[in-house]
């Protein structure tokens, strides 16, 4: 019998993200965020395995983190923070119950 691993919470949203790749700069939209990485709505595809940063600000709080792309596409994408130092790993936190508290209710939320 496999182990159930209960999946991290996460939290519909809608933020501006700037995508580095290398040389490669792609706007984009975050859809869904957790406390270990989001998913993002892109023009362009993103290969697999590929690292490199995520930017993105919601209210007074503006994040840039390594990431590695963990699900590629032509639309729609995954991406997993590396977390390089327990501060970054503490702002995305941060920004995580900002964006559950928004609507004063733990549970999805849209924000716009």
């Amino acid at each position: 019998m496999q182990k159930f691993e209960y999946r991290i919470p996460r939290y519909q949203v809608d933020l501006p993200i700037l995508l580095v790749l290398g040389n490669l700069s792609i706007l984009g939209r975050c859809t869904e965020i957790s406390r270990e990485g989001m998913s993002i709505e892109l023009r362009e595809p993103v290969a697999q395995d590929a690292s490199g940063t995520v930017s993105f600000s919601y209210k007074e709080l503006a994040l840039e983190l390594p990431i590695c792309v963990t699900r590629g596409g032509a639309e729609h994408g995954g991406l997993k923070f590396v977390f390089e130092s327990e501060k970054d790993r503490s702002a995305v936190e941060h920004l995580v119950t900002l964006l559950a508290g928004a609507t004063g209710q733990p549970g999805p939320i849209l924000v716009r």
